[in-house]
């Protein structure tokens, strides 16, 4: 059964189109974040693009409609681990990426709301996690990452902060990205294979075919459905907010256990998902209900991060992130299947800041 997310409250699904186009310059499956920055872009370079969305769900079924709303560059517990895997150079030239995307989305939409709360690392602080921190301060020219004292749960502990990160409703982000994009959007509409210069469509009971010049599949961690020999990896992560609550811990974006477990204040709640790492085997799948075992660590971690038990768990649900060779950094989203055909997928969790500096590089190609 599908479990609404907290941004999906008040938000009534699209209906299906009564009809479709029989060919299009650009066809892009899946209206999250990236194939909706990619049609905003496309439009914004050439208005006379036809470009076609298409996405299977009401709303939007993946992560981006129902993540933590997380405008952020990420931190240094994170990071530090990302390195042992993949290098310092990757991580900070991922961190410039994210950087640059968030500037993306403060440029293009400079009245979007946003909550400039920065961000802390909660986890304790090591001299090996100073000396990194150093090390990426001077790497990047700029005091980004602090060391400060910082509240959790009413305990003082040191804590790195930053303090360009903000909070957003994320499906209002997409809202926004999709109404400038032109009205090539299409909902409820079933892409059943594609390639070849061909989309084989599904709506309701009626099929069809999209011819197409390019075509590009934006479906993260569901890829493999459409690109049988993608690397993509699903990677469920599951959400709870609470009622509203006093604490005395920092309103910030926090991050705790090297980032698998990350919270924020929405309207007075707690806002908390993570714990992927503890259940990594049935946390591999596309299934976006949520599970007993996982909520009970949650609830745990609520009960940390706030001080104490008196909350109640309102709201829970799951989002599908999609991760290349299952790695955080795995590698490029770019892949091609065809002479026509290119799936973009697998942004390890970051997709809110890495889509929209991928959409632009794409489109740029126009």
């Amino acid at each position: 059964m599908r479990q609404a997310s907290y941004w999906e409250q008040a938000t009534t699904p699209q209906a299906a189109p009564e009809s479709l186009p029989t060919s299009v310059d650009v066809l892009v499956v899946g209206a999250g974040f990236m194939g909706s920055w990619l049609a905003y872009f496309l439009h914004r370079r050439n208005p006379a693009l036809r470009v076609l969305v298409l996405e299977r769900d009401g709303i939007g079924y993946g992560a981006s409609s129902r993540n933590a709303g997380f405008l952020t560059t990420g931190q240094i517990t994170e990071m530090l681990e990302d390195s042992r895997e993949c290098g310092f150079d990757t991580v900070v030239s991922v961190l410039a990426r994210r950087r640059a995307g968030l500037a993306l989305v403060r440029k293009e939409f400079p009245g979007l709301p946003v909550h400039t709360c920065g961000s802390t690392d909660f986890d304790p602080i090591t001299d090996e996690k100073r000396a990194f921190a150093a090390r990426v301060n001077a790497t990047l020219g700029e005091t980004t990452f602090v060391e400060r004292q910082v509240n959790l749960g009413g305990t003082m502990r040191p804590g790195f902060c930053q303090a360009a990160d903000a909070g957003v409703h994320p499906l209002r982000l997409l809202e926004l990205i999709r109404a400038s994009a032109g009205d090539g959007f299409a909902f409820a509409v079933n892409v059943d294979r594609i390639g070849a210069g061909t989309a084989h469509c599904t709506t309701g009971t009626v099929h069809s075919q999209i011819r197409y010049r390019r075509a590009f599949v934006c479906t993260n961690g569901f890829a493999a459905a459409l690109e049988p020999a993608s690397p993509v990896q699903p990677g469920r992560g599951q959400v709870i907010v609470t009622s509203r609550v006093s604490t005395p811990t920092d309103n910030t974006l926090g991050y705790l256990n090297a980032g698998y477990d990350y919270f924020r204040f929405v309207d007075g709640r707690l806002l908390l998902g993570g714990g992927r790492n503890r259940f990594r085997a049935e946390e591999a799948t596309q299934e976006i209900a949520t599970t007993a075992n996982l909520l009970a660590h949650l609830r745990q971690t609520a009960t940390t991060i706030l001080g104490h038990e008196r909350f109640t768990v309102d709201y829970h649900w799951a989002g599908i992130m999609g991760f290349v060779g299952g790695k955080h950094l795995g590698g490029s989203p770019r892949r091609r299947m065809d002479g026509t055909t290119e799936a973009v997928a697998g942004f390890g969790g970051m997709g809110v800041a890495l889509a929209p500096v991928l959409a632009l590089e794409i489109a740029q190609e126009f």
